[in-house]
Parts: structure tokens; C-alpha cells; sequence
């Protein structure tokens, strides 16, 4: 009987020593530390989301809270953009194997260090965000003969398969965030038919409801990823010439709440991210003599504090590992067999806080990327309503009726497949809400425009057009 108890003993002891050294075999958890992209100082420090491309050489560096480093890229040529998973247990990141590769979007076992390659193509792959339900987002380089090196926001499975387009237009996309109520934001272009200024937008995970979040005035420009912080503020790095600051909007007036978190601080700003309760990381630098480095931020304070400095590199971006609240699942109404969307307006005469009288609208050409794709007549209270071509991309600008501009084209939209929009008028922005009445133009079936539509501007006159 005693020996039978000192076998189980041995047993137990046994069991022990092999869980303490598969948990070893495992890898060391990277709970609380800070991953880091930092690049050579002797690259030129251009570093906007714009000019990925130009990140030769740069690498991921994790810091562990006690000060200790560890470089997680050590088998790519460059990597950069660590994001890091809800649960805390992964990482995606843009990389190149080797000098001459196209950027494509990996995903890393933080415990391990093992990876995955989730994209491969022949353009670049940038940018990656993980989704709600195991799905990621990122952007990736397109190009036709009329738009050059344009960067469209793609997602796709975890495993990178179920890949899909979800933005159309001839914009440029990059620095995407997931926000906590399943939107995501992103920065904003127009490069065609002439460069744009630079816009921040939000948009759901399939590509509808694309709008306007924030805007820029007096020549500024958002110059870093957005954050959501514990207090639903999003903070940013925005800039105007070498003058850089620490920008915080309220999430749900982000239009009109503009503060500068940084003011009276000496030094520039590169980027922002979480940390712990009021304190952000930003990467931040007091002279032009010397690296960026790694900084914690007091938000209530306005006080800096260094945390780490790497000899020969800059530091251009930070994400602390930690488990974070998973974004809501938004609910999809696309259905890519639909080809078309419904498109809305109350009153095209409408524009900004004010309902014109003069000059008004009588009709509304759709503009494509090279051509027209038709003209309509609005009704009396300045209504339309169109099922338009999917995923097509179109401008709007208002017409007399004898076809002079009015005001217009606009921005660029598209409208995915099944999608419902509509708006309240020209420019009038989220914050506005619609009038207490029925548009005349819902009593009628929508009208169609399309590619090669027999509505376009050539064939325009002052008749209206029989429904198609």
C-alpha cells in the first residue's frame, strides 16, 4: 500500500515538471509589453500613412515592462503597423521577407512568434485591422489606366481567405481603426481627377454608410492612426507645417469638438496610442537633434515622460498588449447578387444649415469617373430618388434647367449591393437630421442610373425622362 502512495507521487510529480515545461515550450506572454515600429535614422523622415512604401528597413520591437527588448521581425527585411488582437494573443502586421517584395499582411502568435502570411499579390498589402468576428481589414494598391497607386480597403477572412472589396471610389485609403461601436475610421483622399485634401471617414465593416467623421481647417492635416480611448474621445496626431499636436474629439459631436490636448508643449508629435487610464503613448521628439522615441502621455495633464529611446533608430508608432473590448458585430444588409442600391435625397437645394430659394436645382447630373451617367429631374421639393449600379462610383452635381451647374460634383460615393442611403440635402453633414415630411420623389419607383445610361448629359434636355 505505501509503495502504491509513493508511486502516485511520482506520478503527480512527473504530471507536474511536464505541464511547467510544455508551458515553457509555449513561450513567454508579451501581457503589458509595448510593440514598437521603429525605422534607421538615416531613412528620411517622411512617415505618414501616405508613404508606406518608403519604410525600407524598419522593424517591430517588443518592450517588456521592465525595460527589456526583444525584436519580433528578426526574419522580415521590413515590417511595420503592429496591430494587436482583441484577446491579446495575436498580432497582424505589414512585412517584406525580403529588399524588392511587395508588402503583405501577416499575422503573428505574440506567445511564440510564429507566423502566417494572410495576403500575397503583386501590389501592396498595408494597413491590417482586425474585425469584430474573426475577420481582418486592410488596405491594398490598385490601379487602372486612368487612376494610379490607389489604395482600396479590402477584408478577409482570418486565414485570408473570403477576400472582398468593400470601397470603390477613386480615393485613396489608409490608417484604419476599428471603433468600439463596430464602425471603423479611416483616412480619406481623392486623387482623381485632381488631388484632394485629406478627409477622416467612417464606414462599417462591409463598406456601407460611408461618411464624413472629421475634417481638417487652415491647412491641417491628420497626420497619425486614430485612437478610441476608455473616455470614448479619439486622439490623433494632427499637424500644419513642422507644428505638431495631440488632438482629442468628442465621439459623438467629432465635427465640433476639436481640442488641442498638447498645447504649450515644445517638441513634435509623430503618433498616438493607448495606454493605461489617462496616460496614451505617443511617439514624440523635443528638437530636431534628436530620435523619436517612445513617450507616455498624461491626457489630464499635458506631461511627458520618456519610456524608451532606441541609439540609430526612430520610433514611429506604438501598441500596447493587452486584452481590449471587443467592437460590436454589426449586422450586413449587402448582398452582393443585388446589383444595385437605393440613393434618397430630401432636398438637393439644401446645402449646409440653410434651404435655398434662390438659384434652385431643377435637375441633378451623376458624374462617373470619365463620364456621365445621366441626368434626372428632381421634384418640386427638391427630391430624387435612384437605384443605382452597385459599387459604381459617382459624383453629384445640381443643374438649372437649362443644364448649368449650380453647384457641384461633390465628393465621390458609391453605393454597395442592396445598400438603403439617404441624405438630407448637399454638404449638410451627419450631425443634420431630415425633415418631418415625405419626399415626392418616394410616391414614384426610383429612377436607374447605371453605366451607359441613355439619361446622360449628351442626350440632357429640358423634358423629363420616362422611368426605365
Amino acid at each position: 500500500m505505501r509503495i502504491i502512495k509513493q508511486l502516485q507521487k511520482i506520478a503527480i510529480l512527473l504530471c507536474s515538471a511536464a505541464a511547467i515545461f510544455l508551458s515553457g515550450c509555449s513561450g513567454t506572454s508579451m501581457k503589458g509589453a509595448i510593440l514598437i515600429t521603429e525605422i534607421p535614422q538615416e531613412l528620411e523622415l517622411d512617415y505618414s500613412p501616405w508613404h508606406v512604401p518608403q519604410l525600407e528597413g524598419a522593424r517591430i520591437v517588443a518592450v517588456q515592462p521592465g525595460g527589456k527588448t526583444k525584436i519580433l521581425s528578426v526574419d522580415f527585411y521590413a515590417a511595420i503597423t503592429p496591430t494587436v488582437s482583441h484577446d491579446g494573443k495575436n498580432m497582424l502586421f505589414a512585412a517584406k521577407e525580403q529588399a524588392g517584395d511587395n508588402w503583405q499582411i501577416w499575422e503573428m502568435k505574440l506567445s511564440s512568434g510564429k507566423t502566417r502570411q494572410l495576403t500575397l499579390g503583386e501590389t501592396d498589402c498595408t494597413n491590417p485591422t482586425y474585425l469584430p468576428i474573426n475577420r481582418f481589414a486592410f488596405t491594398k494598391q490598385l490601379s487602372s489606366a486612368k487612376i494610379k497607386d490607389c489604395n482600396q480597403v479590402f477584408t478577409a477572412n482570418l486565414d485570408g481567405s473570403n477576400l472582398q472589396q468593400i470601397t470603390f471610389s477613386p480615393q485613396t485609403f489608409a490608417a484604419l481603426t476599428v471603433l468600439k461601436d463596430g464602425r471603423f475610421l479611416a483616412m480619406e483622399k481623392q486623387i482623381y481627377p485632381k488631388e484632394g485634401e485629406q478627409n477622416l471617414m467612417v464606414m462599417r465593416p462591409d463598406g456601407t454608410k460611408l461618411e464624413l467623421f472629421y475634417k481638417s481647417e487652415n491647412g491641417k492635416y491628420v497626420q497619425s492612426k486614430v485612437i478610441e480611448n476608455s473616455n470614448d474621445k479619439m486622439l490623433f496626431v494632427e499637424r500644419s507645417g513642422s507644428k505638431s499636436n495631440i488632438i482629442s474629439l468628442s465621439y459623438g459631436m467629432p465635427l465640433h469638438s476639436h481640442k488641442i490636448l498638447s498645447e504649450g508643449i515644445e517638441g513634435e508629435f509623430l503618433s498616438v496610442s493607448n495606454g493605461e487610464e489617462e496616460n496614451a503613448l505617443v511617439v514624440y521628439r523635443k528638437s530636431e537633434d534628436e530620435n523619436f522615441g517612445l513617450f507616455t502621455f498624461d491626457t489630464a495633464k499635458s506631461l511627458v515622460e520618456e519610456i524608451y529611446q532606441s541609439k540609430g533608430y526612430n520610433v514611429i508608432e506604438a501598441t500596447k498588449v493587452k486584452v481590449m473590448q471587443r467592437p460590436r458585430n454589426l449586422p450586413s444588409a449587402v448582398k452582393l447578387e443585388e446589383p444595385s442600391g437605393l440613393l434618397l435625397c430630401q432636398d438637393v437645394n439644401f446645402s449646409g444649415h440653410v434651404e435655398t430659394n434662390n438659384d434652385r436645382a431643377q435637375k441633378i447630373e451623376f458624374l462617373g469617373v470619365d463620364t456621365s451617367l445621366g441626368v434626372i429631374s428632381v421634384e418640386e421639393d427638391g427630391s430624387f430618388y435612384v437605384k443605382i449600379e452597385a459599387d459604381l462610383p459617382f459624383r453629384i452635381q445640381t443643374l438649372s434647367a437649362d443644364n448649368e451647374v449650380i453647384n457641384g460634383p461633390g465628393s465621390w460615393y458609391y453605393i454597395r449591393p442592396n445598400e438603403r442611403r439617404a441624405c438630407v440635402g448637399c454638404h449638410t453633414g451627419p450631425a443634420i437630421s431630415p425633415f418631418n415630411r415625405q419626399p415626392l420623389s418616394v410616391r414614384k419607383d426610383p429612377r436607374i442610373i447605371k453605366q451607359n445610361s441613355d439619361l446622360s448629359l449628351k442626350n440632357a434636355n429640358a423634358k423629363d425622362y420616362e422611368h426605365e
